[in-house]
């Protein structure tokens, strides 16, 4: 753990780099920064051990303020703790897909980013490396330079009948340990809560985080960043109701798509496109049903099913990415088949919106919500009509739910690439015109893509950090 300070301590000192949060793009970009920084990194939310969240249930989940316009629920998932939403993710870790680098290009849709997949190759590496992700063979169908650190899980019964028929279904990356430190996968699904501790998260990795000049601020809330002659030279803190201003020579905002965006709309930057575009991949659940199905895996999410998800059809709609589950959303009830369904998860992605929006309320903000894109519904029922005729002969019961709440992704809202008038964020993650403040995170996603966004987010961050002289 880092030295921890009092906020008397942390503003007694003038400071290399100010990092605001403490979840993966805030500690990935730490691991990229050049080594003899004074660093200071600051977290709203107050440390909690995995014991006491474990023994408490607490999770400190914000309360997003929000005007829903659209026809349909949504909810934004955000959790205020030291380590972040590390500690109540699912562990997920698959790539992006090459395509999802260049959606305009390939498929007129949306907008190329400014770095491409092989930019970004190697930074993936290091992060499943440090993550101890495990996964399929380096046949994989996203490309790889290396093996996955770790062999994946075993696959389920369903898993099984559904590669033996289609080899586009793979073993899903996951940082649920299967090899490495930490205790292997116990296959619960309740990952959020993890009982054994075994999914990467930012607090059971502190030794590996570990750098030396780093102090740790918690309790305290990044309110705005002060900006003074075209350059960020300070942060405004609040904490237990007190207000003070922490100088530093650079900050870098590593809280999350959502706040992030808030911060630098109470400080003042300037930009049509910041807070615009806020959005998540919309998903629902299928429950299928039929001889040969069946759980009995290695971890919670088994599988990936790829067959739909990149194609011409992009330009029309989204693709879809299948998830599978090893724990069942509900059982069936005929005697002796109880285990055989297959419970899977399909997914599409979204395309920023202008009237989704984060805006300032007085001293507050709330989140204006059009609704998903119709790119991604349209995606959505397109992959239902297909599944099929993707799926092995023989199943004979279909059960889909209402599309899920949310996907606990919040991505767009301070997007990234070369243009200062379109762009809030340069490809290095540098805010334009304001020297010496970063933007990290999901936040400068042009698109969303299909997959998880983790891996992508704590990839680029390291990035970042390397950039940084």
């Amino acid at each position: 753990m880092f030295p921890t300070l009092t906020l008397t301590e942390a503003k007694g000192r003038q400071w290399d780099m100010i990092i605001a949060g403490s979840s993966f793009s805030a500690m990935f970009f730490l691991q990229g920064l050049p080594k003899g920084l004074s660093v200071l990194v600051i977290e709203k939310g107050r440390h909690m051990t995995h014991e006491e969240q474990i023994t408490t249930g607490f999770r400190n989940l914000e309360d997003v303020p929000m005007v829903n316009t659209s026809p349909h629920q949504k909810e934004w998932v955000l959790h205020t703790l030291l380590g972040g939403n590390s500690n109540c993710w699912w562990a997920c870790t698959p790539r992006f897909h090459p395509s999802d680098f260049r959606m305009q290009s390939l498929y007129g849709v949306g907008e190329d980013w400014p770095l491409t997949y092989d930019d970004l190759a190697p930074f993936y590496q290091e992060v499943e490396e440090a993550m101890d992700v495990n996964g399929g063979g380096s046949d994989h169908v996203l490309p790889r330079d290396k093996p996955f650190p770790y062999p994946a899980h075993l696959p389920t019964r369903s898993d099984k009948l559904l590669r033996a028929h289609s080899d586009m279904w793979w073993a899903q990356p996951t940082a649920r340990a299967n090899g490495g430190p930490r205790a292997q996968c116990c296959a619960n699904g309740i990952c959020d809560e993890c009982p054994i501790d075994s999914k990467y998260t930012v607090l059971n990795s502190f030794d590996r985080l570990a750098y030396d000049g780093a102090h740790l601020l918690t309790e305290a809330e990044v309110r705005a960043i002060r900006i003074e002659g075209g350059r960020a030279t300070g942060v405004q803190v609040r904490s237990d109701g007190t207000e003070a201003e922490i100088t530093g020579s650079a900050v870098a905002l590593g809280a999350n798509a959502l706040f992030n965006a808030v911060i630098l709309l109470r400080s003042g930057v300037d930009h049509p496109k910041l807070g615009v575009g806020i959005n998540e991949q919309v998903a629902q659940n299928v429950l299928v049903d039929g001889p040969g199905l069946g759980y009995f895996g290695g971890t919670s999410v088994t599988g990936h099913g790829y067959a739909l998800y990149d194609g011409p059809h992009r330009a029309e709609h989204s693709g879809v990415l299948m998830e599978t589950y090893n724990a069942p959303m509900e059982l069936r009830r005929e005697p002796g088949r109880w285990g055989e369904r297959l419970r899977m998860k399909i997914i599409a992605e979204d395309l920023p919106r202008d009237d989704n929006r984060v805006v300032l309320r007085g001293d507050d903000y709330v989140i204006e919500w059009a609704g998903h894109d119709d790119y991604a519904w349209r995606g959505l029922e397109w992959g239902m009509e297909q599944l099929q005729s993707i799926l092995p002969d023989g199943l004979d019961f279909w059960g889909f739910t209402e599309p899920v709440k949310t996907e606990k992704h919040v991505m767009g809202t301070h997007r990234f690439g070369t243009d200062p008038a379109r762009h809030v964020v340069d490809p290095d993650l540098r805010v334009h015109g304001v020297a010496g403040l970063f933007a990290l995170g999901s936040g400068v996603f042009p698109t969303s893509s299909l997959a998880n966004p983790t891996l992508t987010i704590s990839a680029l961050a390291l990035r970042a950090g390397r950039q940084v002289e």
